[in-house]
């Protein structure tokens, strides 16, 4: 019988991970579960979505900083609770939660979750690469499951880490939701929605990973052509100067604009004439989930992984080769200006479908409840 769970996680900064926890926990507790929720560090920026998580649910905060301090904490909390599952999220608190269980000494039983591509996503070389995957390695095979949130990161963890064992399986996010579709009706003021421009829309931190710098590079060679296009890059992150500075060198102040975090960015779509993901790599992008979700035009990089399995190798959307400047150009003016893809009805609500929360939510029960 499922009854006590903790959900494990470094922060809960603004990213699409931690919403996503934050997510699967809420539900939970209304369901009646007990569910704890532990974090590592909530100082500042990192507590962001702490008023996104329900009074429901007893906040764990172990205020050790690094994910590596929680160790001890973790452990004794363990066996304190003796929790019947124990579900982690991202690489090294996966690698930390086996470890506190094992010196626990508790039947407590994990499910780890792997949100982004390994061998993008992990920048490490020589013996830091071969400590990293000796840990995975060592770590991951003590789970009852390893949740990985597309099939495109399944098979990348198992081909970057050389790993055996059969306890990988494939869950999407639970991105779309009821509350999802309400948050698409607020209203949204920006001087770029005046009827007299075409805007596109990016969302995302301002990081190496969302290639924010090849998008508004490729915007340049639209506005040039179509001066009533506009830009909105909704996000907050540590490549804001490079950009901003990107913008005044190519003279487009006037036409690309940097608002910062958005608690909602879901109610711009509404506005825009195309949503742009153009990330040099993923894990399962959400954004482009609810973005084809409300039924605004996208384009995407076909970075790993997730966009061709959103996307359905094309058939709901535009996909363009990482770095493709021409070709990202290209397929803007084309959704926005020319022919766009042609689906129908039907198939698009039985693609989306996987991704609503009620269809995550049941492939998680059913998992934890087996691991129970």
């Amino acid at each position: 019988m499922l009854n006590k769970v903790m959900f494990f996680l470094p922060t809960l900064g603004g990213g699409g991970a931690e919403r996503t926890v934050i997510q699967l926990a809420n539900h939970f507790a209304e369901q009646g579960l007990n569910i704890h929720l532990g974090v590592c560090d909530l100082n500042g920026v990192k507590a962001k979505l702490l008023p996104e998580v329900s009074p429901k649910i007893e906040l764990v905060n172990f205020d050790c900083g690094r994910v590596i301090n929680s160790v001890t904490p973790l452990k004794l909390r363990l066996q304190a609770e003796q929790y019947d599952c124990l579900v982690a999220t991202q690489t090294h608190t996966n690698i930390i939660a086996a470890i506190a269980k094992k010196l626990a000494g508790v039947k407590t039983r994990l499910i780890f979750r792997e949100v982004s591509t390994p061998s993008k996503n992990m920048k490490l070389q020589g013996i830091a690469k071969f400590v990293l995957k000796t840990l995975v390695n060592w770590t991951y095979p003590m789970a009852q499951q390893v949740v990985c949130v597309s099939k495109g990161v399944e098979q990348d963890f198992r081909e970057y880490y050389n790993y055996k064992k059969h306890n990988l399986s494939t869950i999407y996010n639970p991105v779309l939701d009821d509350a999802y579709f309400e948050k698409l009706n607020a209203p949204v003021e920006h001087r770029f929605f005046n009827g007299n421009n075409q805007v596109i829309l990016a969302v995302g931190r301002l990081t190496e990973a969302k290639n924010f710098g090849f998008l508004i590079r490729s915007f340049k060679a639209l506005h040039d052509q179509h001066p009533e296009t506009r830009l909105i890059i909704l996000g907050e992150g540590e490549l804001r100067a490079e950009f901003e500075a990107l913008i005044q060198q190519l003279d487009l102040n006037d036409a690309v604009d940097l608002p910062g975090f958005d608690s909602n960015p879901y109610a711009y779509f509404k506005y825009a004439s195309l949503f742009v993901l153009s990330s040099n790599w993923e894990g399962l992008p959400g954004v482009l989930i609810q973005a084809l979700a409300s039924k605004v035009k996208v384009v995407s990089t076909n970075c790993p992984s997730g966009p061709l399995e959103i996307l359905d190798h094309a058939k709901f959307g535009l996909l363009v080769e990482c770095n493709d400047q021409a070709g990202m150009t290209n397929a803007m003016q084309q959704a926005i200006f020319t022919d766009y893809v042609d689906y129908s009805e039907a198939a698009f609500q039985s693609h989306i479908q996987q991704f609503h929360k009620q269809t995550v939510l049941k492939q998680y029960l059913k998992m934890m409840e087996s691991a129970s």
